[in-house]
């Protein structure tokens, strides 16, 4: 597997800036890590809603935490 296309989110995030990466290279990840980034977002945004609803704190906190991780680890596409 090539070394720029990680889909693990915690190892994605492709510094797409990257010089050895070809055009072509950059483009596809940042498809990746669009597809990753989006997938993350809906899956958490649902379970805050989820903690909002049944008014568990701690895990709306928990949650939001990891949300604005994933906006920051993401702001190259979001």
């Amino acid at each position: 597997m090539n070394k720029h296309f990680a889909f693990q989110p915690e190892q994605s995030v492709s510094n797409i800036q990257n010089l050895d990466m070809t055009k072509e290279e950059k483009m596809a990840q940042l498809i990746v890590d669009s597809s990753v980034f989006q997938y993350h977002k809906k899956r958490l945004m649902k379970e805050i809603d989820q903690a909002l609803s049944i008014r568990n704190q701690e895990k709306f906190k928990r949650l939001s935490t990891q949300y604005n991780e994933l906006l920051n680890q993401y702001s190259h596409i979001n």
